[in-house]
C-alpha cells in the first residue's frame, strides 16, 4: 500500500525556492514538449519512450540523460491516460500542474542535523540543494502506525507554494474470508448509504445549499467533510463492500437536469469518495467490489420487479407488492444482492432467476 503526505515548504529561502520553482517550469514545459511529439507520432505503445525523444529534450532544454527519461516517462503516462476514455473524446492531454515524480536518483530524503527534522537532498539534473523540513501532523499518523518512509516523492507548486509529498509504504494485509457483504450506494442525497441501514453524510446536501454562488474554496470544506463523515462508517465484521461502478455516470447527462441538481452535483465528489473509501478497505483488509448501476435504485428487492415508476425521489414503492423504502437503501441492498450472487449487473441477476 502507499500513501502521500504533502508538506508545504515555507520555511526556505528565497533563493532556494526560486530555483526549485524555474526547475519545475522547465520540467513541465518539457513534459508537454514530449507530449506533442509522441501525439504527432502516435506513439501510444506501454513501452519506455524512444531515445530520441530524450534526446531531443536534452537538446531543446538542456537537461541531464536521466532527467530527460524521468521526463519523457511521466510525458508517456500522461499520454496513456487517455486511453480510458472513448475514442470520440480523446484529445491531446497537456501537463497543467507542475509537479515532477522523482525516485531515488534524483532525491535522498535523510536525517538533517539541525533545528529541523528531516532534509531533501536532490541532484543528478535537478538543482543541487539542501531541502530542510519538520514532521507534521499527517505524516506522523504514518510513521506511528507501522508505515515506511518511500523513497520517491512528488515535488511541484500551486497557489498555497512549493510542495513535497513524501511517499508511505506498508505491506498489504491478507483479505478477509468471513464476514458479511454489504452494499454502498452513493449519492449527493446521503453522501453513503449501506445494505445494513447506515446513512452518512445527509448534512452535506443542507450544506453545499447554504452555500451560496459556487466557490472554488468551498469544495475544499466539502472534500474534508467527506473524510470526516467517512470515518463514521462501520465496517466491523464485514469482509466486501460493493460499490456502483460511477466511472461514466455523468456522460450524456448535459442538459438533463435543473440548475440546482447540476449545482449539487457539482460538488459530489463520488470519485474522491470512492478513493477514500478504497484505501479504507485496504487498511482494513476489505475488498471493493464493483457492480453495474443499471436499475440498482429502481428494483424491488423483496420481489424482483423493476420499473422505474417504483421510485419517486428518495421514495421506493413498489408497484407489485407495495415494498416501501428510502430509494438510497433499496439501490444499497440490491449491491449487495449482485456481490453476494457474484454478478455485475441485474441483468444477469434476473437470468439467474433472481
Amino acid at each position: 500500500m502507499r500513501r502521500s503526505s504533502r508538506i508545504y515548504l515555507n520555511d526556505l529561502n528565497t533563493a532556494k525556492r526560486d530555483t526549485l520553482h524555474d526547475f519545475l517550469t522547465t520540467y513541465t514545459q518539457g513534459v508537454n514538449y514530449v507530449i506533442v511529439r509522441l501525439w504527432s507520432f502516435k506513439e501510444f505503445s506501454n513501452e519506455l519512450a524512444d531515445k530520441s525523444f530524450t534526446a531531443a529534450v536534452r537538446t531543446r532544454f538542456g537537461v541531464t540523460a536521466r532527467l530527460a527519461q524521468c521526463i519523457a516517462k511521466q510525458a508517456k503516462e500522461t499520454v496513456l491516460s487517455q486511453r480510458e476514455k472513448p475514442r470520440k473524446e480523446r484529445r491531446m492531454p497537456r501537463f497543467t500542474h507542475p509537479v515532477a515524480n522523482l525516485d531515488s536518483r534524483f532525491v535522498v530524503v535523510e536525517s538533517f542535523e539541525g533545528s529541523f527534522d528531516m532534509c531533501l537532498k536532490f541532484g543528478s539534473g535537478v538543482p543541487k540543494v539542501i531541502v530542510p523540513f519538520n514532521w507534521t501532523k499527517h505524516t506522523n499518523k504514518f510513521r506511528d502506525n507501522g508505515w515506511t518512509l518511500g523513497k520517491s516523492i512528488r515535488l511541484g507548486y500551486n497557489e498555497n507554494g512549493l510542495f513535497v509529498d513524501l511517499m508511505f509504504e506498508k505491506a498489504w494485509p491478507p483479505k478477509l474470508n468471513e464476514g458479511a457483504v454489504i452494499g454502498i450506494d452513493r449519492g449527493f442525497r446521503s453522501m453513503l448509504y449501506a445494505s445494513d441501514g447506515q446513512e452518512i453524510g445527509t448534512e452535506l446536501r443542507d450544506a453545499v445549499r447554504k452555500a451560496g454562488k459556487r466557490r472554488k474554496s468551498y469544495h475544499h470544506y466539502i472534500e474534508t467533510e467527506e473524510n470526516r463523515y467517512l470515518k463514521q462508517l462501520n465496517l466491523t465484521g464485514v469482509k466486501a463492500i460493493v460499490l456502483e461502478n460511477l466511472k461514466q455516470v455523468k456522460r450524456g447527462k448535459r442538459g438533463k437536469f435543473s440548475r440546482e441538481a447540476n449545482r449539487l452535483l457539482s460538488f459530489w465528489h463520488y470519485a474522491k469518495v470512492g478513493k477514500r473509501l478504497e484505501q479504507i478497505c485496504e487498511e482494513r483488509a476489505v475488498s471493493v467490489l464493483y457492480k453495474n448501476p443499471w436499475k440498482t435504485s429502481q428494483r424491488c428487492p423483496p420481489c424482483g420487479n423493476i420499473d422505474r415508476r417504483n421510485r419517486n425521489g428518495k421514495r421506493f414503492v413498489c408497484r407489485v407488492c407495495g415494498h416501501e423504502d428510502d430509494a438510497d437503501h433499496v439501490g444499497a441492498k440490491n449491491l449487495e444482492a449482485l456481490g453476494l450472487a457474484g454478478v455485475y449487473s441485474l441483468r444477469s441477476l434476473q437470468r439467474g432467476g433472481g
